[in-house]
């Protein structure tokens, strides 16, 4: 939900490539936009709406990363998997049992498949199916709780965690363009390069001041930009960090893209990548410092 329109627009600017026009891209990201927009207003009135609609994306995301890589073929663990990543975002929202007790149920049931039907499940695919589904969920409820839960300036924060995980990829992919020649990291990305992290580092802090200084004027309230400022360098680097890290699970499995549910962008996984581990951090950070 919240960040494919985000990462829509980040994505209108990478290189068009395995017949996806242009038009096709454009389209399919005003599309996601708009429904973006409507969530988030829609929303702002019934904190439910949310709610589901991220939960759907965190079951479609497990979906694409245990079946469309080809890892898991056991059908029944996908659906538990998806099942478990949809229901861990009412739990972790303080609806019906606990967020642990939930896993620890997942973890039972994955045991049973993988002992039951142990000739499909070897190492990857053990990894895969108790970690990712686990990843993705807790990633999407710390979405949500940024959204609905902090000080009544949920817009703010997603605004915040558009600009760790997509302005400074923007900025990345057009200073990179630019003036790029020394290779990040090669063997996963070989497009993305260093100078190309160090503008998306500087585009993100510009990102930052600029959204911090719109909320303080619509919010009335104080900001505390300096210490947003100081922490946009490590919450920037930690979204490069998340699209590396889909980008070389990718890269293993042989695949382009995790899905296909955005024609001209890819799956799910494809427009949120860096926001599997922006959004938790992003959390954690405003647990031990007040910004507002």
């Amino acid at each position: 939900m919240i960040i494919i329109s985000a990462t829509a627009v980040s994505a209108e600017f990478k290189a068009i490539k395995g017949g996806k026009t242009l038009k096709t891209r454009i389209i399919s990201g005003v599309v996601a936009a708009i429904f973006v927009a409507v969530i988030l207003f829609v929303n702002s009135f019934y904190s439910l709406v949310g709610i589901v609609a991220l939960s759907l994306l965190a079951a479609v995301a497990t979906f694409e990363i245990l079946n469309n890589t080809g890892c898991v073929k056991n059908r029944g663990a996908v659906i538990c998997a998806m099942v478990y990543s949809a229901v861990m975002l009412f739990i972790y929202s303080g609806i019906f049992i606990t967020h642990t007790t939930l896993t620890v149920i997942y973890v039972f049931v994955m045991v049973g498949f993988i002992v039951f039907d142990h000739k499909n499940f070897g190492d990857r695919q053990i990894t895969m199916v108790l970690s990712m589904p686990t990843l993705i969920s807790f990633a999407f409820c710390c979405l949500e709780s940024l959204i609905n839960n902090y000080d009544g300036a949920g817009l703010l924060y997603f605004f915040l965690v558009f600009n760790f995980a997509c302005i400074s990829d923007i900025f990345a992919y057009f200073v990179g363009s630019a003036v790029g020649k020394h290779k990040l990291a090669p063997e996963i990305s070989p497009k993305k390069t260093i100078e190309g992290a160090v503008g998306g580092l500087l585009g993100s802090i510009l990102g930052t001041a600029v959204i911090c200084l719109i909320f303080a004027a619509a919010l009335n309230k104080e900001i505390n930009i300096l210490a947003l400022l100081i922490a946009t360098p490590f919450f920037s680097a930690i979204g490069m960090l998340g699209d590396l890290f889909a980008s070389a699970i990718k890269r293993s499995f042989g695949i382009k893209d995790y899905g296909n549910i955005m024609p001209g962008h890819g799956g799910v996984l494809d427009r949120l990548d860096s926001v599997l581990l922006v959004s938790p951090a992003l959390a954690l950070f405003l647990s031990f410092v007040s910004v507002i």
